[in-house]
């Protein structure tokens, strides 16, 4: 099955009590004092491409929405009727996933910082007949590249990247056969995908 990405959520928490804004690498959150089941999201950058959803502990979505350009760098979601539990908020941009846990109490919401994990995706980029994949690897965890010929599903490179915080890969398809090929990169069990045509 053919896939541009595989879902791979980054898990981005924050702790506010009340009207608390905290900070979430390159967003905040802020629930509002006098009405918990009101959820601010600000965003530092709105002149870029982000998906915004917001999920249950199940993994079913409940909002998603694409933006090309946020029209403002605020939005407020209100979860009135919806019941105790665990959930939580993805903003996905070009760099990065990140997942963000928001607990709902009959009295309170509460987001919890110490949670937080931020899964960075790969960077491709190709220059004629040479292909770059480049991924932030902030704890220094190997990167698992596969390349595969598209065509007949063989697996013609396999190689793992390792030992820095910032890994990258050049591969040079100037003498391979023409066609598409499928990178496979994989960082702690998340797998991203990207079909080529060289």
């Amino acid at each position: 099955m053919r896939k541009t990405f595989k879902n791979s959520m980054l898990v981005v928490v924050l702790s506010i009590a009340t009207l608390g804004m905290i900070r979430a690498n390159d967003f905040y959150l802020s629930v509002k004092k006098d009405d918990n089941r009101t959820v601010d999201l600000f965003l530092e950058q709105t002149n870029q491409p982000v998906a915004i959803s917001f999920v249950d502990a199940k993994g079913e979505v409940l909002y998603n929405y694409e933006y090309k350009e946020l029209p403002t760098n605020v939005k407020r979601y209100r979860f009135d009727g919806i019941p105790a539990g665990t959930y939580y908020f993805v903003v996905e941009d070009d760099i990065k996933i990140e997942r963000v846990p928001v607990v709902f109490t009959v009295g309170e919401t509460i987001v919890k910082r110490e949670k937080e994990e931020v899964t960075y995706k790969p960077n491709f980029r190709k220059d004629g007949a040479v292909m770059s994949v480049n991924m932030l690897s902030p704890d220094e965890a190997p990167v698992s590249v596969k390349v595969y010929n598209e065509t007949t599903n063989e697996l013609v490179h396999e190689e793992v990247l390792k030992g820095s915080k910032s890994l990258g890969k050049r591969f040079d398809f100037s003498k391979a056969e023409k066609g598409s090929y499928r990178f496979e990169v994989t960082r702690k069990g998340d797998t991203f995908y990207k079909t080529v045509s060289l």
